[in-house]
C-alpha cells in the first residue's frame, strides 16, 4: 500500500476470534489527538466514519508492517506512567495543545497488545514487540511535518511491564507519577477506573487478590491495587536508571509540568497557555479544578497501602 493510502489512518482495536489475531482502523482524517483520553478521539472518528460507510475497516495483524511501509513518524520521546488519579492526564493535556506534540493517552491498542499473552498463551514476547513498535509508529505518524516530539502516556497497570518496556526502549525517558492514595482512593469513589473495579482488570497482572475477596469493598480493593503499584514503584527507583524520573504530585501541578519538559527535553513554548490549563479539571477542560477533599475520618486510609506510599516517598 502507497504512504498516501494508509496516511492518517491508524490501528485502534486488537481482536483474537478462532486463533486468529485481526485489527480495526481508523481514519483520523484532520483529527488531533487532542482529547483527554484516546477512546473519545476513537468515538469522534467512528462517527465520522459510520456517516461515510456502515463498513469495518479491518486487516490481520501482520498488515501492521506493511502499513509502515515508507511512512514519516517520530520515535517516542517519553512515556507517562502513573498510579491514576495523580496528574497524568492533566499532563497530557498540557503538552497535547501545540502543534508540535503528538500525545496519545492511554490507546486501548496498546494495552491489547501487552496483555495480548492473556488470549494466546503461545503469542512470543517478539511478536507483542513488534506489534507494539507498529502500532506507535502509526500513531506517531507526522501528519501536519511541524511534530518534532512525541508523548506516550500509558494505562496505570503498564507500571508491571516496566522491564519488558525498557528493554523494548533502553535509551526513552521514562516519567513515573504517583500521589498519596487517600487521595486516589477518593477520586476514584466519585468515579471509577476499571482497576480501581475487581473483576475489570486480571487480579494476577495488578498482584491482587481474586475479585471475591473484597466482598464488594471497592476501596480496599483500590488500596491494595495501589500498594502494588508503590512496591514495583519502589524497585524501579531503587534501579537509578538515568532515563527514569519520578515526580509526586504533592509537589505542585506546575512544578510536574516543568519537571517533565527540562527531564524530557520537550519544551514549554506557552507558559501563560499552560497556566490556564492547569487550573481546570484534566478531564473537563472547561470546569474550574477543585481539591478533592479526604475525609478526616479515616475513610481512605488503609496502612499497608500508605506505608507502600511513604517507603517510596523516602528514594527522594
Amino acid at each position: 500500500m502507497q504512504e498516501a493510502l494508509i496516511a492518517n489512518w491508524i490501528p485502534y482495536r486488537l481482536s483474537y476470534t478462532n486463533k486468529e489475531w485481526n485489527l480495526q482502523w481508523l481514519d483520523l482524517g484532520k483529527e488531533r489527538m487532542i482529547h483527554p483520553f484516546f477512546d473519545e478521539t476513537i468515538f469522534v472518528c467512528r462517527c465520522r466514519q459510520k456517516e461515510r460507510s456502515s463498513l469495518e475497516n479491518r486487516s490481520s495483524a501482520d498488515f501492521l508492517s506493511v502499513a509502515c511501509e515508507g511512512l514519516s513518524a517520530l520515535a517516542p520521546s517519553a512515556f507517562i506512567f502513573h498510579v491514576s488519579r495523580c496528574g497524568s492526564t492533566l499532563l497530557s493535556q498540557v503538552f497535547s495543545a501545540p502543534e508540535e506534540n503528538i500525545v496519545v493517552a492511554e490507546a486501548p491498542l496498546l494495552d491489547e497488545i501487552l496483555r495480548a499473552e492473556e488470549k494466546d498463551a503461545q503469542l512470543s514476547t517478539a511478536t507483542r514487540e513488534h506489534w507494539f513498535r507498529y502500532a506507535i509508529q502509526l500513531m506517531g505518524q507526522r501528519r501536519n511535518f511541524k511534530e518534532t516530539n512525541y508523548i506516550i502516556k500509558l494505562d496505570s497497570w503498564h507500571i508491571h511491564f516496566y522491564e519488558l518496556l525498557r528493554e523494548w526502549f533502553p535509551q526513552t525517558p521514562f516519567f513515573f507519577l504517583y500521589r498519596r492514595p487517600d487521595e486516589v482512593i477518593a477520586s476514584h469513589e466519585k468515579k471509577r477506573g476499571i482497576h480501581a473495579v475487581p473483576g475489570m482488570v486480571n487480579a494476577s497482572l495488578l498482584k491482587t487478590a481474586e475479585p471475591a475477596t473484597y466482598q464488594g469493598d471497592f476501596n480496599r480493593y483500590t488500596a491494595q491495587v495501589l500498594e502494588q503499584y508503590y512496591i514495583k514503584l519502589q524497585a524501579i527507583h531503587g534501579l537509578y536508571h538515568p532515563n527514569n524520573c519520578f515526580f509526586d504530585y504533592a509537589d505542585g501541578v506546575r512544578e510536574m509540568a516543568e519537571r517533565f519538559s527540562s527531564f524530557s527535553g520537550i519544551p514549554i513554548n506557552d507558559s501563560d497557555e499552560m497556566d490556564a490549563r492547569l487550573k481546570h479539571y484534566s478531564k473537563a477542560p472547561k470546569e474550574v479544578f477543585q481539591p478533592v477533599e479526604v475525609s478526616e475520618n479515616g475513610k481512605y486510609f488503609f496502612e499497608d497501602c500508605h506505608m507502600a506510599y511513604e517507603q517510596l516517598k523516602a528514594f527522594r
